[in-house]
């Protein structure tokens, strides 16, 4: 018998018999150690080309696995593959692949004889690998690829070991595959023999692990940059990337709609095909140095449209840097703010002009005041502010109607700018009452013959013949006050005191008018017995739907009937109830009035809140407490809070209506259009409704200026989820202009004055 060696190990045993009774040869015995070392060679020589065709197919699977990589863009669809192709190019017994879909795992593909043996198992293998048992569960928790090279001995749990050896599962390997340092799915391998997996096969089948990997990370940074690269496009900002250079690498949709040039024709260009001339190379040269030095640079940038127009695009240029930190590019991001900077510009000239006349209004002229006062203290020069009121202009507007009206504040507006000296300033606080400041007065007794030339003003008729005349308070600085609210305060006493003079004169303020104020102290003390007396009552004023003119809800309105005075205009009223508190305990007794009417009529009702009384610690929740007391739905009363008041604090303003709307209560902005409201600010209100003022409706049929500024505030309520509710609605074509507009809602005497009880319990039929 001569030992039989493969590759220097033993490996069988070549016995040769013979019938005869000899001894063998040393030359039989040299022949039979040849013929072993043949056998030997040949079985060597078959394991190794075994070695090198298995090895052969792992290579044309590793080859064909690269390919499907490159080609399949879904998760499954790419494991499915590859399992295949293991199955196909590998000669494995049995090939099966999972993924880890919302914390469980899920068999994607299985090919060979395994689809069997996964019914049996596949349920209690699928929990087990979550806890780490078997193979596939330890490569699941540790990450690395587990080989088994004997299922006899290196199999547990015992049911599974069971099973493998039952069809002949001798070798495995199980392969993590990650995206990041996540396990995500697994490829398991079974092959029929024992030690199959040598060290060259588990390389192979690593590099097969690692190239999965990569696909998985791949595939998901695919779809993160599809998915950027859509919202990219979808995006109304301006986006646009360039090189080091500025040359132009990429451009949105957005880009391209704004700036109307396509996206051909800006790739590989300059942004500088955008530049409008508005800006100095001054502007250019600081913008080039900050992001080259690796800084973000925003500003406002003006630009030329390739049709020509300008528009306005608020823009931030940050640097790109390499992993190194080398600017190696820019991101340009930004927004049109074409439309919205038209709108601010209009708002802001709507703060601070006169809608009727274009003259500053109050606001801007207490500031241009202040300054004029500021100036005049070191010139040592008088300023004189004039208070100018209209006589019997109320008769003009009975008499006339409104439009007449407006065309004579407009013609007088334009006579005083023409009498006037340009370093003077006009302003029209309101109504029919304009002030003016003088400027560079020498001294007291110049002012007569100034004064003669501004009244002078009304000396030709105006319009189709209509005479005005005015009253003139006047106060001086600094012998008067030395602030502009002191002045005006002043030079309202003395106004009021030249009403009660002859017409067309003027009255300097005296300092007894500061203290006789006997009208103001009469009022005072009647009105603090107005409420107990019973003085007061309520008009319902319709507010109507414009489209049906269906009715949506009345505004309830006070009327004080003196029994000493008669019916005081609320303008006169209300005032003095303002200033000494007694509009608290008044509005309280309006906020029962109409929520008791709410509760007999069931019909939505607004009430006026005063500044005063808005600003009470109590307010909000007094108003709860009434609403609660008459059993009412909230959304059936409606505050009206003026715009300038609910600016003076915004955050107070917020809190309170929080706290209203919390009740259902509806918020209405009044006036709205005649204050000034940042726009930051206003979208922050809780705020149901924008009340347009009567002044810009009178001549919206007429003036294309009051046409445009409505049309604004009603899209700007449409852009803030509000209502719009348009006041002093007197003709059709009032209606049909705000109708065409959008407007929902409107009153006025077009379709009713306002009403009392009885009539508006008639309106409703009850």
């Amino acid at each position: 018998c001569i030992p039989i060696r493969s590759g220097g190990k033993p490996y069988g045993t070549l016995c040769i018999y013979t019938k005869k009774r000899r001894s063998f040869s040393k030359e039989d015995v040299s022949f039979a150690q040849s013929v072993a070392d043949i056998l030997g060679l040949a079985i060597e020589r078959g394991r190794h080309e075994r070695e090198l065709d298995r090895v052969g197919r792992l290579y044309r699977t590793l080859y064909a696995i690269n390919g499907i990589i490159l080609r399949e863009r879904d998760r499954e669809k790419l494991l499915r593959e590859v399992c295949r192709a293991i199955n196909l190019y590998a000669g494995f017994r049995g090939v099966w692949t999972a993924v880890l879909e919302n914390s469980r795992i899920k068999t994607v593909c299985s090919c060979g004889d395994v689809e069997e043996f996964l019914r049996e198992v596949e349920l209690p293998l699928m929990e087990r690998i979550h806890e780490g048992q078997g193979p596939s569960g330890r490569a699941f928790v540790s990450g690395e690829v587990v080989i088994n090279n004997d299922t006899d001995k290196e199999v547990e749990p015992p049911f599974l070991r069971e099973e493998m050896l039952k069809r002949g599962y001798l070798s495995s390997a199980s392969v993590p595959i990650k995206h990041g340092e996540k396990v995500v799915a697994l490829l398991v391998l079974y092959a029929s023999e024992r030690g199959f997996f040598d060290r060259e096969t588990i390389n192979l089948i690593n590099s097969i692990g690692k190239e999965l990997s990569f696909a998985m990370d791949f595939l998901e940074k695919e779809e993160k940059l599809k998915w950027f690269s859509v919202a990219l496009e979808q995006t109304s900002d301006w986006v646009l990337i360039t090189d080091d250079k500025g040359t132009i690498l990429y451009a949105n949709g957005a880009v391209e709609r704004i700036s109307g040039y396509g996206l051909s024709e800006l790739i590989g260009k300059k942004p500088s095909a955008f530049k409008s001339g508005e800006h100095d190379d001054a502007f250019y040269r600081d913008l080039w140095e900050r992001i080259t030095s690796g800084k973000t640079f925003r500003s406002v940038f003006i630009n030329r449209k390739k049709t020509g127009e300008l528009y306005y695009l608020d823009q931030t240029i940050t640097p790109i840097r390499d992993e190194k930190g080398k600017v190696i590019g820019f991101v340009a991001t930004g927004k049109d703010i074409t439309r919205e900077r038209e709108l601010r510009i209009k708002l802001v000239d709507l703060a601070l002009r006169d809608p009727l006349t274009g003259l500053p209004n109050r606001r801007d002229f207490l500031e241009k005041l202040s300054f004029l006062l500021s100036r005049a203290k070191f010139s040592r020069r008088l300023v004189v502010l004039c208070l100018l009121d209209i006589d019997r202009f109320k008769y003009i507007n009975d008499v006339f109607g409104f439009r007449v009206g407006d065309s004579l504040l407009r013609e007088v507006a334009r006579r005083l700018r023409e009498n006037l000296r340009s370093s003077d300033v006009v302003s029209r606080l309101g109504g029919d009452e304009f002030v003016i400041a003088l400027t560079d007065v020498e001294k007291r007794e110049d002012i007569p013959r100034i004064l003669r030339k501004v009244l002078g003003t009304f000396e030709k008729p105006f319009g189709e013949g209509i005479n005005l005349s005015v009253s003139v308070g006047i106060s001086l600085f600094p012998d008067d006050g030395r602030d502009p609210e002191e002045l005006l305060r002043k030079a309202e006493l003395a106004m009021s005191h030249a009403k009660e003079s002859a017409s067309n004169t003027y009255q300097f303020f005296r300092e007894e008018l500061n203290v006789s104020v006997s009208q103001f102290l009469l009022m005072e003390k009647l009105l603090r017995t107005a409420l107990e007396k019973g003085e007061y009552t309520l008009l319902f004023q319709p507010c109507l739907y414009l489209k049906d003119r269906k009715l949506h809800a009345f505004e309830a309105l006070l009327r004080w009937r003196s029994k000493d005075l008669g019916l005081v205009p609320p303008s006169k009223f209300v005032p003095v109830l303002e200033k000494t508190g007694l509009i608290e305990d008044v509005g309280m007794w309006v906020a029962e009035e109409v929520c008791g009417k709410i509760a007999r009529w069931r019909v939505p009702m607004s009430i006026n809140v005063s500044p005063v009384q808005f600003k009470s610690d109590e307010f909000g929740k007094a108003l709860k407490d009434i609403v609660e007391k008459h059993k009412i739905e909230g959304s059936y009363l409606i505050i009206e809070i003026t715009e300038s008041s609910a600016m003076e604090d915004v955050d107070f303003t917020i809190s309170v209506l929080r706290e209203l709307k919390g009740k259902g209560i509806n918020v209405a902005i009044d006036d709205f259009g005649t204050g000034y409201s940042s726009l930051a600010y206003l979208k922050l209100l809780p705020a149901d409704f924008l009340k347009i003022d009567t002044s810009f409706i009178r001549n919206i049929d007429t003036d294309p200026d009051d046409r445009t500024i409505v049309r604004a505030i009603v899209q700007l309520a449409k852009s803030l989820g509000l209502k719009t509710v348009a006041e002093g609605i007197e003709k059709e074509e009032h209606l049909n202009i705000l109708k065409d507009m959008g407007c929902e809602l409107g009153q006025g005497y077009l379709f009713s004055k306002p009403l009392p009880e009885e009539e508006a319990r008639r309106l409703l039929g009850i």
